[in-house]
């Protein structure tokens, strides 16, 4: 009965251990190793009210895509009529950021969909 017990439990354990789900904060922590700026701002977005304690983080992070944005815009302006070429899992990436984060979104946009092709 005891090795039952025992086993059991340790069952038990290893079910809550395989079902935890990782903290915001590590998973961004994790996004800011391995991921871009627009991954991570835009998990910091969707999660701020969990990354409240990393709200400077996550507006470093928003501020590196928002110049990463006006960075590949401004290439329109050095390509004259031709669109900007984005490679097309980059630009996902951003067109979410964009709808995620209203302000930027409002800001850029309609400029983003008129101006990029995604390849």
């Amino acid at each position: 009965m005891q090795n039952f017990l025992n086993l059991f439990s340790f069952l038990i354990l290893i079910l809550f251990l395989y079902n935890c789900k990782k903290s915001a904060t590590r998973q961004l922590d994790d996004l800011l190793e391995s991921g871009s700026s627009f991954q991570s701002a835009t998990f910091c977005e969707k999660n701020k009210t969990q990354l409240i304690e990393r709200k400077e983080v996550c507006e470093k992070v928003t501020q590196l895509a928002k110049e990463e944005i006006d960075t590949i815009l401004n290439r329109r302006l050095d390509l004259g009529i031709a669109p900007v070429i984005v490679e097309k899992n980059k630009g996902i990436q951003i067109e979410e950021f964009l709808q995620v984060h209203t302000r930027m979104g409002i800001r850029y946009w309609e400029i983003w969909k008129t101006n990029v092709i995604l390849e």
